[in-house]
């Protein structure tokens, strides 16, 4: 779980010092935590209910600041407390309380869940991808630190195996309006509902150290003032130690999110692999990569043999652009290589979404199209490619054998329709359709659950009710499955899940 934070300080440092480091970060906060007060944590982690009640408040023009980089901070949330509610609908206020209660929520948690086959194409937000697991977590927010410690158990039913792991805990120091944070988090860059092309939560969480603004509030200063509201956050985190490619290669991110009109969000967003095992990770290295004169064939020395997978583009969310009707468009474009210091080779999402009020619910249906083959948009799209296989890093943009982009891999496209309506009282559900042609030319293999070539129609209802402290989920769908060799098949899924607070 080691995560090189400072090469450009100390030149190549060792896993082993680290880890050490890392450990002893994660236990000072702890310990220091235990006569704080349990209560909400730095960070909201990923969660399609809550997402929709923070865009619903942002498109009313309560929450201005960027709401597509998860986790987001929860002091950037905070900065609706005291807004003023009195012409604003139903399921805006009811948002509005639900927001709050999670800022305000005590700090403990207990899950339990079951499935009978998890879903390997995830969506935004938490879902199951074991048979069971169960968890137990504790969060905590003080003045100058924060938290949350979650321990795991999970059994994989295809293994027999049963795993315990720490995914979902993190420490934080807060050094003025930002945040040093160190653990494993979900993480969710851009504005598409079912993926992400560069960053999404299909793949367990890296461990890694991040630094990031806390509150995302304008800056009065030259230049920067233009970007409005704006959010800045990076990391360095490492991948496992069993890769066949590069043990231990290290994944480095950055992102830039920004509203500078009112209803317009944009992201940049920077990703690549670098390093592992027997490649390079001087302080030279490093700077190559983060300036972009990565390729094989640079001419630097530093660079021979040492070639990182760089992912890099733009989003954005824009509501209501012409007139004022409840609508939003949304795209994203990520390329997979660099020409003259700028991305190319683009993947593309595409999306729009409405909203409304129905009685004293609140609705909110969205359409979105994916395409994960390099050069996309051309007729003659490159054949056999996928966007997440690199000439070195064999073994992909993956994490313990799930993309970190978006959950139907390489050389896939994906149309998706999704309905959300939500009570007052906080009860949700949630319809998804989707039809997927994945590993459409057969060169992409390696993610389990998603090797196959076929093409994927399916459908799913998800149901939460909250009563008190308790949330009941369970959702039931199935697949239509045409695989390009073999029978047709239909695939029913469902999973449960038990939830409390305390």
């Amino acid at each position: 779980m080691s995560v090189k934070a400072s090469c450009w300080l100390s030149g190549t440092l060792k896993g082993t010092a680290l880890r050490v480091a890392l450990s002893s970060f994660i236990l000072f906060i702890t310990l220091t935590a235990m006569s704080v007060e349990a209560q909400a944590e730095p960070y909201l982690a990923p969660d399609r209910q809550l997402r929709n009640d923070v865009q619903l408040l942002a498109d009313a023009g309560i929450l201005d600041r960027p709401v597509t980089t998860w986790p987001i901070p929860a002091a950037s949330l905070a900065s609706i407390r005291g807004a003023d509610l009195r012409d604003h609908p139903a399921p805006v206020r009811a948002a509005y309380r639900r927001v709050i209660r999670e800022l305000e929520c005590s700090g403990g948690s207990v899950r339990l869940r079951t499935s009978n086959d998890p879903n390997p194409r995830t969506h935004f937000g938490d879902q199951p991808d074991h048979r069971y697991d169960a968890a137990a977590a504790w969060g905590w927010n003080a003045e100058h630190h924060g938290g949350r410690v979650q321990g795991n158990v999970v059994h994989d039913a295809d293994e027999d195996k049963t795993r315990s792991h720490l995914d979902g805990s993190y420490g934080t120091l807060r050094l003025g309006n930002w945040l040093l944070s160190a653990g494993a988090q979900d993480r969710w860059w851009g504005p598409g509902w079912e993926g992400s092309l560069i960053l999404g939560d299909n793949a367990r969480p890296m461990p890694m150290v991040s630094f990031e603004r806390d509150d995302a509030r304008p800056t009065d200063a030259p230049v920067i003032r233009w970007l409005g509201a704006w959010n800045l956050t990076t990391f360095l985190g490492q991948h496992e130690s069993d890769r066949n490619d590069a043990p231990r290669a290290k994944l480095f991110g950055m992102r830039l999110a920004f509203r500078p009109l009112d209803g317009l969000e944009i992201g940049l967003s920077r990703t690549a692999q670098w390093g592992g095992k027997d490649r390079p990770e001087t302080a030279r290295s490093f700077w190559n990569m983060f300036t972009g004169r990565s390729n094989q064939g640079d001419d630097d020395p530093d660079l021979r043999g040492g070639d990182a997978n760089q992912f890099g583009g733009y989003d954005f969310r824009w509501a209501s652009p012409i007139g004022n009707r409840p609508y939003a468009i949304y795209g994203q474009l990520i390329g997979i290589d660099e020409a003259g210091y700028l991305p190319y080779q683009y993947m593309g999402l595409l999306g729009g979404e409405i909203w409304w009020q129905q009685g004293r619910n609140q609705v909110r249906v969205n359409l979105e199209v994916a395409d994960t083959t390099p050069e996309f948009h051309r007729g003659d799209r490159r054949r056999g490619s996928s966007g997440y296989v690199h000439s070195f890093y064999r073994d992909g943009y993956r994490y313990r054998g799930r993309v970190l982009g978006h959950a139907m891999d390489g050389e896939g496209l994906m149309v998706s329709v999704g309905a959300q309506l939500i009570r007052p009282n906080g009860d949700f559900w949630h319809l998804l359709l989707r039809h997927t042609e994945q590993n459409r030319d057969g060169q992409d293999n390696r993610a389990v659950g998603v090797e196959e070539r076929a093409i994927i129609t399916g459908a799913e209802l998800y149901h939460t009710l909250h009563r008190g402290q308790n949330s009941i989920t369970w959702s039931a769908g199935a697949d239509y499955i045409r695989p390009r060799t073999g029978s047709d098949t239909i695939e029913p899924r469902a999973w449960a899940g038990y939830s409390r607070r305390f």
